[in-house]
């Protein structure tokens, strides 16, 4: 709880200062410097809005509160809109797509499943230099789709690789970066729930490469616990 109260408190120390700003010096403050604000605050509610929905999923996972809720969608354009909607976020970041050897369409839950991709394209963008490219490939093979995010970025410690889908769990060289430890382990529920799975590779300042393996049909979902 106080890994979680920490969290949510920065991005909400961030959105304080800058709103007490622009009110103490509202006639002072040209068109520019109130749009960087605003910006400021807008990645600020971001940040907080993510972690409330990453909270409130955890504890459903944990409850045995998540059902799937399958039905057919364009998995190809459900990666496309994820990509594009992060990489506003960061305008200069490359992201390199390649999602041309998939199915027209699957059956699953897409909610579900853009939140897991969601949790995984962030971290990539997180833990790398917002420079760097970040690699997204999808392909077909054998009835499972294999959707491969790569980053550039800080990596993971090898004695740490073992524990990253633990809850809470955060490498040692990740401990000062935002984050709760929870994104990891609930895209992995998503993807056991879909009768998939999710596996992590990664070299220390070489980067990381987390793949995501989701059937093309799936109809009733699976239960796990976090």
């Amino acid at each position: 709880m106080a890994l979680l109260a920490q969290q949510l408190r920065t991005p909400l120390s961030t959105i304080n200062a800058l709103a007490q700003g622009l009110i103490r010096r509202a006639d002072r403050l040209s068109t520019h410097d109130v749009q960087v604000k605003a910006e400021k605050i807008w990645r600020a509610s971001l940040r907080l809005d993510e972690l409330i929905e990453t909270i409130l999923s955890y504890t459903r996972a944990s409850a045995g509160g998540i059902m799937l809720n399958p039905g057919e969608f364009h998995l190809s354009e459900l990666i496309k809109r994820v990509c594009r909607e992060q990489g506003g976020q960061e305008p200069d970041r490359p992201f390199h797509l390649d999602v041309k050897d998939v199915p027209e369409t699957i059956v699953g839950d897409p909610i579900l499943l853009e939140q897991a991709l969601v949790i995984v394209v962030s971290n990539a963008m997180k833990y790398s230099r917002p420079d760097q490219p970040i690699d997204v490939t999808a392909r077909g093979e054998d009835g499972m789709v294999r959707i491969t995010i790569k980053d550039r970025g800080i990596g993971i410690p090898e004695r740490d690789l073992p524990f990253v889908l633990q809850p809470f769990f955060r490498g040692r060289n990740a401990k000062k970066l935002p984050g709760t430890g929870l994104g990891l382990s609930l895209a992995w529920y998503i993807l056991k729930l879909h009768g998939g799975n999710l596996e992590v590779e990664s070299r220390e300042k070489r980067g990381t490469k987390v793949t995501l393996m989701v059937p093309e049909t799936n109809t009733t979902g699976l239960s796990y616990s976090i």
